[in-house]
This record gives structure tokens, C-alpha cells and sequence, in this order.
């Protein structure tokens, strides 16, 4: 069976800085434009070597833009560096509880 994830019910990218969901579940994601940009789990950043992939080398990723992806996901425009490929499940911004 399926896990099932609660529904988001606030989403909100504060001044390209930070993430925050409010789920339905009374939980709360936090994270950081680095974080975030650390956190991607498209191809291409899968296939980079772990000490590529850590907050400090993102450290100055901010959010550009949000958009969701049906009603599982958000995708997210990072800047320096454009990136753009990644597509965040629900599922996984979940397990990022931080209240």
C-alpha cells in the first residue's frame, strides 16, 4: 500500500531564502535556498559525487520560482546557477520536518 502523504496546505518561498510548507498534518518543512538546492535529486545532480552535492557547495542558491507539478510536487528555478531539472515530490519535502 501506498504511503500516504498529507496535503499541503500553505506552500511559501520567503524572499528566495527559504521554503516553508504548512501540512495538513500539523507538520512543517523548512528549508534553505542551499538546502533546498543541495536536496535536488534530478539526473544530473545524481550523478555528481556526494561532496558535490552538500549544502556548502550551494551555498549561494536562492529560489527564483516555485511552480507545482500536478498535485504531487513542486519544481523550483534556483539561481546562480539556473537550475531547473528537478522535480520535488510531496513525499520527500515531507520527510523534512522541522516542526
Amino acid at each position: 500500500m501506498a504511503e500516504e502523504i498529507p496535503e499541503p496546505l500553505r506552500i511559501e518561498v520567503i524572499e528566495g531564502e527559504h521554503l516553508e510548507i504548512a501540512w495538513a498534518d500539523g507538520a512543517t518543512t523548512r528549508m534553505t535556498g542551499p538546502e533546498l538546492r543541495a536536496f535536488c535529486q534530478c539526473a544530473e545532480c545524481r550523478e555528481r559525487p556526494p561532496e558535490q552535492r552538500t549544502v556548502a557547495v550551494h551555498e549561494a542558491a536562492r529560489i527564483v520560482s516555485a511552480s507545482l507539478v500536478g498535485s504531487y510536487a513542486i519544481s523550483f528555478v534556483f539561481a546562480p546557477d539556473g537550475h531547473s531539472a528537478g522535480i520535488f515530490l510531496f513525499a520527500d519535502l515531507h520527510r523534512v520536518q522541522s516542526g
